[in-house]
């Protein structure tokens, strides 16, 4: 009895050492078609055997090839043999790939990038993605940036505060001007989706030239000590002794403006003929 029981756990192992591997169904991919049309002659397999099969149009193994190979092994044909669907190329609106590529096998990778104004929806200027069984790892897409970068700088002006490396949309800043320079425009800018509001600008003051005062026989009006004038601001001139104003109907013909930094000088011709 126990030759026997020996004898017939040998066949077991036996047995379990040499499992066959039976005809492989592999979705997406095919065998030579003999095998089909004669499978009892070639299934089961034993160990060791091995067999090639092929992807359809459109699939790849997962090495990204159109044909694999198979062996069959104690545990079943190893690598189970499948086919994965290639992914195409998806649509990116707002930015571009770095590959001109149009099809790509399973695990392939490709990176994208931003145009700028736009980012990533983690907020990168790029990214990445790969070929999965499923398809894409996820949809690429490039989104409108809604928070502002720095606001940008003006002539002869900056930025009061607050000062942030960036702001979320909505934020504002407040610009100001260097000394005896006119603030023209908004004060206050807005971060409106990406883009700042219209932004101010500083005008430039008119300094009074005593030489042009001379060469046109004028003095101040009215004294005072700096000779600096803020755009827009009106200023009172005089001939001076034995010097006057041409015959004009212009109300005050001493009277000019500061525009952007300059300044039309009235004239005083002399009173000799």
């Amino acid at each position: 009895m126990v030759v026997v029981f020996l004898g017939f756990l040998f066949v077991l192992v036996l047995l379990f050492s040499h499992t066959p591997c039976d005809l492989p169904q592999i979705e997406n991919g095919n065998l030579a078609q003999y095998y089909y049309s004669f499978k009892r002659y070639y299934f089961p397999m034993h160990k060791g055997k091995k067999l090639s099969y092929s992807c359809m149009v459109g699939y790849t193994t997962e090495s990204g090839t159109q044909d694999g190979r198979i062996t069959c092994t104690a545990k079943g044909w190893s690598p189970v043999p499948r086919c994965y669907r290639r992914c195409t190329k998806p649509l990116l609106e707002n930015g571009s790939f770095y590959s001109t590529e149009m099809d790509f096998k399973i695990h392939e990778k490709l990176q994208y990038q931003c145009n700028p104004g736009y980012h990533t929806p983690s907020g990168a200027t790029e990214d990445t993605v790969q070929c999965q069984p499923q398809g894409w790892s996820f949809q690429p897409s490039c989104i409108k940036k809604l928070d502002c970068a720095s606001p940008p700088v003006i002539k002869n002006g900056a930025v009061l505060g607050p000062l942030l490396e960036s702001y979320k949309n909505g934020s504002w800043v407040e610009y100001g001007c260097q000394h005896y320079h006119f603030l023209d425009g908004p004060s206050t800018v807005y971060c409106d989706h990406g883009n700042w509001t219209e932004q101010p600008t500083c005008l430039e003051p008119c300094t009074l030239n005593v030489t042009d005062m001379d060469s046109n026989n004028l003095t101040l009006k009215w004294r005072r000590e700096e000779l600096v004038f803020l755009h827009g601001d009106l200023i009172e001139f005089e001939c001076k002794q034995g010097y006057s104003f041409l015959q004009t109907a212009i109300p005050s013909p001493g009277r000019t403006q500061c525009d952007h930094g300059r300044l039309n000088y009235p004239k005083c011709p002399s009173l000799e003929k």
